[in-house]
């Protein structure tokens, strides 16, 4: 059986769409991968800018001092320890509103989302903490204000001790 040149270009039509379909597979797969590394970048870097925070207060001992001061009462702070405590907190909230976006959006698991948020709501109903919230509380996104708005209502004391 001969075959024609239409034939042969009816073939190659053939070869050359499954050829591109095989490639668009492939592409699609390698921009999951992507995906899927590029969403386990952000939880990770939103995971450890929340730990160099505590590892700050944590092993700075005049930052703990104004840390703690602040949390249990701010009308005791100097100007000074005031925009410290201030510029601390603010710094840990950034921190936790990228983790609850990215636990919105799935891209940070829904348990260790979780768990960071319990840590907050051992300071949120501290004196120190609703000080900072009246000032600050609109430098968020309103989704993040609502957040942090029903963690404060739930009224949970979970750790709050270390802050009296």
């Amino acid at each position: 059986m001969k075959r024609t040149l239409q034939d042969w270009a009816n073939l190659a039509e053939i070869i050359g769409n499954a050829a591109i379909i095989i490639s668009l597979v492939f592409v699609g797969l390698q921009i999951s991968d992507n995906t899927r590394e590029m969403r386990s970048a952000a939880a990770h870097n939103a995971t450890v800018a929340l730990q160099a925070w505590y590892v700050e207060v944590g092993t700075n001992e005049q930052a703990a001092q104004v840390f703690r001061k602040g949390m249990s009462d701010p009308t005791t702070l100097s100007k000074d320890e005031a925009l410290q405590f201030l510029m601390n907190v603010h710094s840990a909230l950034i921190a936790y509103q990228s983790v609850y976006f990215l636990g919105t959006e799935g891209t940070l698991d829904a348990s260790l989302n979780q768990a960071m948020f319990a840590t907050m709501g051992a300071s949120v109903t501290t004196p120190g903490f609703k000080w900072y919230w009246r000032q600050r509380s609109n430098a968020f996104t309103p989704e993040f204000q609502d957040f942090v708005e029903q963690i404060i209502e739930s009224d949970t004391e979970g750790g709050s001790e270390i802050y009296r």
